[in-house]
């Protein structure tokens, strides 16, 4: 069943997933900082997306754009 996704290399089974991952954090840590926020919002989206890396990421994806763009709360 899964025999053909185990005959993949090792760095592209591993190593695109994480590359993706580096680049979204990426983005979404230039993003946060270059918001018009409050300096404590930013300060607890950049915590979250550092300290809980997927989960932060996956909030900040959900919400954090939206509500820059001025989306009601």
């Amino acid at each position: 069943m899964f025999e053909p996704l185990m005959r993949l290399p090792d760095w592209l089974f591993y190593g695109v997933p994480a590359l993706l991952y580096l680049l979204l954090t990426i983005w979404a840590l230039w993003h946060v900082q270059g918001s018009a926020s409050r300096r404590s919002q930013k300060l607890l989206w950049l915590a979250l997306l550092v300290l809980f890396p997927l989960l932060g990421l996956f909030n900040w994806l959900v919400m954090g754009p939206r509500r820059a763009r001025g989306a009601p709360r």
